[in-house]
């Protein structure tokens, strides 16, 4: 009984946290990775030309894209659960840059993904320890990227 309470409560509770940090550090540090090396490929004259919007948006598009198929595998559930900090990170910091000029639909939007999360996890009734992931990554990201007009 107590082992059976140590693998379902507390593991989760320690795991989540310093995993979905980890995890959403990878995801910005591999996003900066592939950002340096593209521009100093394509732009090393000029950095200022490079895309970097078109860039976030794309890298966004494959975390929501990969994420879910990840979903559909075989692995553990609390280590899916550790990687979603960074995939949703990447998305709502993405989506909050993309509208920083309007800091109403900014906030709004970003806290859409979030909601939308949270309701597809709902939805396919999964264990309470993606909701705790959720919450770590949505109060990084959304600290993160949050409008500066409005601090």
């Amino acid at each position: 009984m107590q082992q059976n309470r140590f693998r379902s409560f507390w593991l989760p509770i320690f795991l989540v946290p310093i995993g979905g940090m980890a995890a959403l550090a990878l995801t910005l540090v591999l996003y900066l990775a592939i950002y340096l090396l593209l521009e100093g490929q394509f732009y090393p004259n000029n950095p200022q030309d490079f895309p970097a919007n078109t860039l976030r948006m794309v890298c966004a598009i494959l975390l929501a894209v990969l994420y879910p198929l990840l979903l559909r595998t075989r692995l553990w559930d609390l280590l899916k659960a550790i990687i979603l900090p960074g995939p949703l990170a990447g998305v709502v910091i993405s989506v909050g840059h993309a509208l920083y000029e309007r800091p109403a639909v900014s906030v709004a939007a970003m806290i859409a993904v979030v909601a939308i999360c949270g309701w597809l996890l709902y939805r396919f009734k999964k264990p309470w320890f993606y909701a705790y992931a959720l919450a770590i990554g949505a109060i990084v990201s959304l600290a993160y990227a949050w409008p500066e007009a409005w601090r």
